[in-house]
């Protein structure tokens, strides 16, 4: 099906604030470099005055708004003709209206603490399969750096608005004093990921760190990391730990927990599909040395730190377009990457949040089981 000029006046439009008026000159510049030609104003405006008519946008003064009709008719051509449209404008239009479904799951990960994230824009050689992300740490940087604050679903969605679609916070609070999640983040080495059994290998390696923070008195939760990853987390009632530097005692506890996981996993009932890797060492807690874990699964403690972030469950991957969303612990083997689009994932909010109630727990007898 030939993707027309009216298909990308109307995504262009689509994905601007409710009633934002985008003046003819904008239209002309994005949708001719979306065209791939220099579009002629007379026929711009032949496609604008067909499309006012239809009821799909209105006109003013100050430009053209999409209207109710509009925003409908651009999602049904979406499923039609979508990998031919600009693709940031596609993944901001599910932006918008995902975190608008889901704002009430996501903002307890938001609320509180200092948060990263990433806008994305058309990508200036590609903007048809290409995006162009931008990283953003603080709200403000001068006259002095100031960290952006997400505390109301009126905040999130102006940053949404302004081309935000992925939501990294901190692992602390402003004041920086300690961690207040525990992540385990577990990603296959470069040749694994590429196998077919590297996702199967991690979500072994998930479910064993699960269960083994479970027996010892930690509450965990496991969420997908919206691209080949998967993290556990858990919260930790910090005063039982020793006296010292939080952060280097998480680290060290995870560095411990590795240990203990692969000696686990060298007698747990393993895949047949991983016995392979198994015999040869499974897992690893080292991030250096790259090509040297290439075919190991890293339990990863590194955003375990000062100004450590982590993405937000129910965060949207600007990778992938995926949700970086709760997983049922019971049925963690069976999870495929296909249950986190947004589309799914908004449909069960409710439920799959209740899979990560971060609850803080006596890290009392974990200590000892670890050795610290």
């Amino acid at each position: 099906m030939i993707t027309t000029i009216r298909d990308r006046i109307l995504l262009l439009l689509s994905i601007k604030e409710a009633g934002k008026r985008i003046d003819l000159n904008h239209i002309l510049e994005k949708v001719s470099r979306d065209e791939g030609r220099k579009i002629e104003t007379s026929e711009l405006i032949h496609e604008l005055d067909y499309l006012t008519k239809e009821g799909l946008i209105t006109s003013g003064q100050e430009g053209y708004a999409i209207t109710n009709e509009g925003l409908e008719k651009i999602k049904e051509r979406l499923a039609l003709i979508g990998d031919s449209l600009n693709l940031s404008y596609r993944m901001m239009l599910v932006a918008r209206e995902y975190y608008n479904q889901i704002a009430d799951q996501i903002m307890p990960f938001l609320k509180g603490r200092p948060v990263s994230v990433v806008k994305i824009f058309s990508d200036d050689h590609d903007p048809i399969h290409k995006i162009k992300p931008l990283f953003v740490r603080y709200a403000r940087y001068k006259p002095k750096p100031i960290f952006i604050s997400i505390d109301s679903t009126e905040t999130l969605m102006r940053y949404v608005d302004d081309h935000a679609i992925d939501y990294i916070p901190y692992v602390h609070g402003f004041d920086m004093k300690e961690p207040d999640w525990l992540v385990i983040d577990l990603d296959a080495g470069d040749e694994l990921k590429s196998r077919e059994e590297g996702f199967l290998a991690i979500k072994f390696v998930a479910k064993e760190i699960f269960n083994f923070l479970e027996e010892n008195g930690v509450l965990p939760a496991v969420k997908f990391s919206g691209s080949r990853g998967i993290q556990v987390w858990a919260a930790l009632d910090n005063t039982k730990i020793p006296k010292g530097d939080l952060f280097t005692a998480y680290r060290s506890l995870i560095q411990k927990i590795q240990k203990k996981i692969e000696d686990r996993i060298s007698t747990a009932q393993v895949p047949a599909e991983l016995k392979h890797l198994v015999e040869r060492g499974l897992t690893t807690s080292s991030v250096a040395k790259k090509e040297e874990r290439s075919m190991k699964v890293l339990i990863d403690w590194s955003s375990m730190k000062p100004y450590g972030d982590v993405r937000a469950p129910f965060s949207l991957h600007y990778k992938t377009g995926l949700v970086s969303c709760p997983i049922d612990p019971s049925r963690l083997m069976s999870f495929n990457p296909d249950e986190a689009k947004p589309e799914r994932v908004s449909k069960e909010a409710e439920r799959l949040s209740r899979y990560f109630e971060i609850i803080k727990s006596d890290p009392s007898l974990l200590l000892k089981t670890c050795g610290l």
